[in-house]
């Protein structure tokens, strides 16, 4: 690697790191909205021995209003059990209170509950009365169609389950569940009967409140990978709560394709099949703890002269993983954070998930497919490699030639430059051909940086000593932290330093001085200390990257011959032959 390639690495890497840090979009404060009133309410629960809640009551039911009647009851659960997932329903508030997924496990390789708020559950309507109440469906007790408290589905086998909220004569909410066996959509319909006219302003939202819970050992990459989102327009309405001191709101009005809160793997969201009025995202820090809780919402309108109302949607709480979002086909594939989107968000989606859904239907060892992946890329690029290295060849064989023309015309720089322009000409070469392929390589780099960053594929599955190529391949745990280094020692990033020094070393480069010397230790050394903490499908992905990068240049210089290199000297330039007429005994 000459001087020029690492020059433009270094400024491609600096330009990213700039952009990460400053060029994100800036999240507002919270204005607060309005909440439910809630003074003197208080909530008892007690649990069976079983751990199951059995009776909640509202110690003053009066505060709901019209609903008050609905404020007392008997919690029921409902336990659905599919293919994927164990989901939990509570006829109190008519909610979502648990979901654990089947084919993913927490850090610790246990099953664990997503749902943050398994006391009052995710899901509810929220909504105004007419006399200034603010109403919180998590408050109130609807009754079940159905009185099973298990059901277990497989395949296409689907289930359905209504629940039924009177609040007066021909006045009531209904709200369906249906369940199928293979899939994580949930069919979700809210039905309003008898309110038009009643709801100031006729809005009600509907909400998922409280996040989701963190499922891996590294809390801190967790809350870099939270935020509520929300699809309209086209774009991605985003909302990061990084700041553990402050609340942030953001609320728009138009049509959503979807809301969506989410942490590092795993996400849920509401998808509306009818035009929505707006959203609604608040986010903010758990105070004495490392969480980020969020809140998204879809507004609706209940139109005036309709005595009953309905809407349809879908819930969607799963795994982030690109191929089962894609196919719901109402682009939550969006959610994923694959850098730049008109850079390497193409490279991501269009070369490199496809490649590995290919290649994951020959092995299931994800360690492989990296390699296989890191040898097809070497081989897509091997004309760049050759006419890069091709090109450092000939600058090499140029430098004494230009060095004595530096020495000649070094109070003539236009002169200089004029001769040394000609000899690239003459000989065939451009300067910056060492550079140009590494430059046109980065995007693809960059992605890869980003799906390895974030692909769930890559969760929990191990090769060789690294347990989980989803983190940093750690052999020693320190104990304590080193500055720019990190608290542990990963092999994967320290062989590939080897790798990219004995890279450079058999390289031909354009550039002998001692800052290329230099060089030469600190690119590894920076590699070395930037790879330390990324996960370790990353590393073995750049290791193996470098090692047939290694035996690519071993290959081109055995096979390079002297009639490759230019055949020019300053005498055949008529620059020295008249200096020896000159100087020549007659």
């Amino acid at each position: 690697m000459d001087k020029n390639s690492v020059i433009g690495l270094v400024l491609i890497g600096l330009i990213m790191i700039v952009w990460m840090q400053f060029m994100a979009p800036e999240n507002k404060p919270v204005q607060e909205r309005m909440t439910a009133d809630v003074t003197g309410v208080e909530e008892t629960s007690e649990k069976s021995d079983t751990g199951s809640p059995a009776v909640a009551v509202s110690a003053v039911p009066e505060n709901f209003g019209e609903f008050s009647a609905a404020a007392e009851g008997e919690e029921k659960l409902l336990t659905i059990d599919n293919e994927l997932f164990t989901a939990v329903l509570s006829s109190r508030g008519a909610t979502l209170k648990s979901m654990m997924l089947k084919k993913h496990l927490n850090g610790n390789r246990e099953r664990f509950d997503l749902i943050k708020n398994s006391d009052s559950g995710a899901l509810s309507l929220f909504f105004q009365t007419s006399d200034g109440k603010n109403i919180d469906t998590r408050d109130l007790y609807f009754e079940p169609s159905d009185t099973q408290k298990t059901v277990s589905l497989t395949g296409e086998e689907s289930y359905t389950v209504t629940y039924r909220l009177d609040v007066a004569p021909e006045r009531s909410i209904t709200i369906v569940y249906t369940f199928t066996g293979d899939v994580y959509g949930i069919n979700y319909d809210v039905q309003f009967t008898g309110f038009d006219g009643v709801l100031p302003g006729n809005e009600y939202q509907l909400e998922w409140d409280g996040g989701l819970l963190y499922s891996e050992k590294n809390i801190d990459d967790e809350l870099q990978h939270s935020w509520a989102s929300a699809y309209m327009g086209g774009s991605l309405l985003k909302l990061d709560a990084s700041d553990p001191s402050k609340e942030y709101r953001e609320e728009q009005s138009g049509v959503a394709g979807w809301i969506a809160v989410r942490s590092k793997y795993f996400v849920a969201s509401l998808i509306p099949s009818s035009p929505t009025d707006g959203v609604y995202l608040k986010g903010s820090g758990k105070p004495g703890e490392k969480f980020e809780d969020y809140t998204a919402a879809l507004k609706f309108t209940l139109p005036q002269n309709e005595k009953t109302h309905s809407e349809s949607l879908v819930l969607f709480v799963g795994p982030v993983d690109y191929n089962v979002l894609h196919s719901l086909d109402v682009k939550l594939e969006k959610i994923m954070d694959f850098g730049w989107d008109w850079l390497t968000r193409p490279f991501a989606e269009y070369i490199i998930l496809p490649i590995f859904d290919l290649l994951s239907k020959l092995t299931s060892n994800y360690g492989l497919i990296i390699i296989i992946f890191a040898l097809l890329i070497k081989l897509v690029t091997y004309p760049l490699t050759m006419a890069s290295t091709k090109s450092m060849k000939k600058m090499s064989a140029l430098q004494p030639m230009m060095k004595e023309l530096q020495e000649k015309y070094k109070d003539n720089p236009a002169k200089l430059q004029s001769e040394l322009g000609r000899i690239y000409k003459e000989a065939g070469v451009n300067p910056l051909g060492g550079c140009l392929p590494v430059v046109l390589q980065m995007p693809l780099l960059f992605a890869m940086f980003y799906v390895f960053r974030s692909s769930i594929q890559l969760r929990q599955h191990g090769f060789l000593w690294a347990k989980d190529l989803s983190v940093p391949d750690s052999i020693l745990d320190l104990g304590f932290s080193i500055p720019l280094y990190g608290d542990h020692i990963a092999l994967f990033p320290i062989l590939m330093g080897g790798a990219v020094y004995l890279q450079q070393k058999i390289t031909p480069t354009a550039q002998s001085n001692d800052q290329m010397k230099a060089m030469m230790y600190i690119f590894p050394v920076m590699m070395l200390l930037f790879f330390n903490n990324l996960p370790a499908g990353l590393g073995l992905y750049y290791l193996m990257f470098n090692v047939f990068s290694i035996a690519q240049t071993f290959y081109i210089n055995k096979t390079s011959s002297a009639d490759d290199l230019p055949k020019i000297s300053l005498e055949k330039q008529g620059q020295k032959p008249q200096k020896k007429k000159k100087g020549g005994k007659k």
